[in-house]
């Protein structure tokens, strides 16, 4: 216990340390409130949002009834809000929601051209990311740790101390784990705090995603710990150290992680994808010169629920025509749909894969699962959006086909968004990842101890 007190009254008397942990405490501070004020500025940007729909549903509702023929106005020009609802941790941990869209709106059109208009969040803020909790845990906590502990023997050599402390123990490397320890066991107790803050300050529950969350970033913050005692182990110079471990941080930062981002850029193939858009509008275009009544039979033989008591098309113009081929140029493209997401998918499993031999890359697949903020739950809000934009079209269709009026009941039935988060974890992964990981060095810490004492 006396150890561990004159430790700690070490620790605080270094000048360095002191400021180094304030740093990371106001950083830390800065990205929860400034997470939680960007999560509020999105909700009530969904609040204005909702609040302009019922507007215009309300305008429409004024001149209810309306006759199929003014009811395909409404399906044409009424768009109708989609919003892929943040988690309360999206605050803390912004994941990929500024390079994907979270939030737009569809009406009864084709539905691919409809997404591929749609803005991708903040463009600026992709290249360099926001300023969040994730980033501070995944990227400086290893520097931090790295300035507690990295050169802890070769300053307590300069100062003289280190003799005389190895002169009375039996294993000087004990002694040095055991100061490892306290300083890692320092920063447990800080993350732990900041996490139970962020429970005070944001809408986060103390749950079992906390629970989670917190195992994770403590098995995380373990790993660098046993890197950096590697490092030392090694017995080598302060600059060896520090260029050592900096050299590790990029390999595990930038350079494991750019190789997967440039693979998974290359499986995801996006000029076809937009080589899909435009077979989307010319199919769309070409339709306006072919024979429409064709088409349309052709249309109704595939699918017969629409089939109704005319099948002779108005003229000069029909929305039933015009839908059934909205709907159809939608058809066309759906197996290159489908590939697209079937290689986004498959990217985001490489990353998964890459990040076994990286502790950042797994941390950040793991801490974007959390809080849904990662390709998973992108590419499931588009495919909500497909499922809602079938209601939409099972609901509207109900009336072109069968000629039935649109009444003020009907507008209450109108289909509504509701974004469900994927259920998935990657705790037990991250947990087995990270331990294997640092079972790895201590396995390289017990070879080089072998080496010093032979």
């Amino acid at each position: 216990m006396r150890f561990i007190q004159f430790e700690l009254r070490l620790l605080w008397q270094n000048r360095l340390f002191k400021w180094l942990m304030l740093g990371y405490v106001l950083a830390v501070l800065l990205a929860i409130i400034w997470g939680q004020m960007s999560l509020q500025r999105e909700y009530q940007q969904r609040t204005i949002s909702e609040a302009n729909y019922q507007t215009e549903l309300a305008e429409y509702r004024d001149d209810a009834p309306l006759d199929p023929y003014a009811a395909g106005y409404l399906g044409y020009y009424q768009f109708h809000p989609v919003w892929q609802t943040p988690s309360a941790w999206s605050a803390l941990i912004h994941g990929e929601r500024s390079e994907a869209a979270t939030h737009t709106r569809v009406r009864l059109l084709g539905l691919q051209g409809q997404l591929s208009n749609t803005a991708t969040g903040n463009i600026a803020a992709m290249p360099i990311g926001k300023l969040d909790l994730s980033f501070i845990w995944i990227y400086l906590m290893p520097l931090l740790i790295a300035a507690l502990s990295l050169n802890l023997l070769a300053e307590e050599k300069a100062s003289g101390r280190w003799s005389l402390l190895a002169s009375q123990v039996a294993n000087s490397g004990m002694l040095l784990t055991k100061k490892m320890l306290i300083a890692a066991g320092l920063l447990a107790v800080v993350n732990l705090l900041i996490l139970l803050a962020a429970v005070v300050m944001t809408d986060i529950d103390f749950d079992s995603i906390w629970l989670q969350v917190a195992a994770v970033l403590l098995a995380y913050q373990l790993c660098w710990f046993l890197i950096t005692g590697w490092i030392i182990s090694l017995q080598r110079t302060a600059i060896f150290n520090s260029l050592l471990f900096i050299s590790l941080w990029i390999v595990f930062a930038f350079v494991l992680p750019g190789l997967a981002y440039l693979y998974q850029t290359q499986q995801q193939q996006p000029a076809e994808h937009v080589s899909m858009i435009f077979d989307q509008r010319e199919f769309m275009h070409d339709s306006w010169d072919r024979d429409q009544q064709a088409d349309f039979d052709v249309y109704l033989q595939d699918y017969p629920q629409w089939q109704t008591t005319e099948p002779t098309l108005q003229k000069p113009f029909d929305w039933r025509w015009y839908y059934a081929m909205q709907h159809m140029s939608d058809v066309i493209v759906a197996e290159a749909v489908a590939q697209f997401r079937e290689s986004r998918v498959h990217s985001h499993q490489i990353g998964n894969q890459v990040a076994w031999l990286s502790p950042v890359m797994r941390l950040q697949y793991s801490m974007n699962r959390f809080a849904d903020t990662d390709m998973l739950a992108s590419q499931t809000f588009l495919d909500q959006i497909g499922d809602y934009h079938q209601q939409l079209r099972d609901y509207f269709f109900d009336f072109y086909f069968f000629d039935k009026s649109f009444t003020e009941a009907d507008f209450a039935n109108i289909p509504v968004f509701e974004y469900q988060p994927v259920m998935q974890s990657y705790t037990l992964k991250s947990l087995i990842n990270l331990v294997l990981i640092g079972l790895f060095f201590v396995g390289l810490i017990m070879l080089q101890t072998r080496r010093n004492r032979g």
